[in-house]
């Protein structure tokens, strides 16, 4: 009988710590949710609101100059700097965004892209990895009530909060993008914007009514579709420029 009330205690204690665990992760989801939109602009921001800078660039460049931006991804715990090398388009693949060895590696642009997101299609790399932090968590948008709910992404340069509306999330072969597509020809950029548009993959989330032109401003982010480089197949989220909002 003793140890069949041992057991019972034991039975109970072990579930109600299991039940405090979930509730702290609920807590914690919650809370990175929360986080990544507090005080920033809608989407359809009044032009002639200013908002606080959210990011103190001097605490980054501190530690490394090659920071200059920032990507934070509502629904997601993507909530990082981005560095781009002055030396090779590679150095970030293995390293963090302090340009420690990791081989994680950091959120990160190529030189072929200008800092300042005024590029017709700017690619945004990260891993998808073991850990499921840099940019692993893009493969929510795979599921289309999710891709439905989080419409936009920010990125943060020092003076603008850059608030840009998703259009698609698919699938794409292994192709180097800023490579394949020379984005100063309106024909190769058309073609671009067609394929994000309506991605012929078929993993894919589509946001219907918007529309592109010479003018729009592309960010691509970009991932494997398989953790730890697994395939040949990267994962894709696009989106468009909508707001530029000054930072006092």
């Amino acid at each position: 009988m003793m140890k069949k009330a041992v057991s019972c205690f034991i039975a109970v204690l072990l579930l109600l710590l299991c039940s405090c665990e979930k509730a702290k992760e609920s807590v914690l989801t919650t809370t990175v949710t929360e986080a990544t939109t507090a005080g920033l602009p809608p989407a359809d921001a009044d032009d002639s609101e200013k908002y606080p800078d959210p990011i103190d660039f001097s605490e980054y460049m501190s530690v490394n100059r090659e920071v200059y931006a920032f990507i934070r991804i509502p629904g997601t715990g993507i909530n990082y700097p981005i560095v781009q090398s002055g030396s090779s388009d590679d150095y970030y693949l293995r390293r963090d965004w302090k340009g420690e060895k990791n081989y994680r590696g950091c959120i990160y642009t190529q030189s072929a892209n200008a800092k300042e997101f005024t590029d017709p299609v700017t690619v945004i790399y990260g891993h998808n990895t073991d850990k499921g932090d840099m940019f692993s968590e893009l493969l929510k948008f795979k599921d289309s009530a999710f891709f439905n709910e989080n419409d936009i992404f920010y990125i943060f340069i020092p003076g603008h909060i850059l608030i840009y509306k998703i259009i698609s999330a698919h699938t794409f072969d292994d192709r180097h993008i800023l490579n394949s597509y020379d984005f100063t020809s309106p024909e190769a950029l058309e073609d671009f914007q067609r394929i994000i548009l309506n991605p012929t993959a078929l993993e894919k989330n589509v946001r219907q009514g918007i529309e592109l032109n010479g003018q729009s401003e592309i960010v691509v982010l970009s991932t494997c579709a398989q953790p730890v480089s697994g395939g040949n197949l990267r994962y894709l989220v696009n989106g468009v420029l909508v707001k530029d909002v000054l930072t006092v």
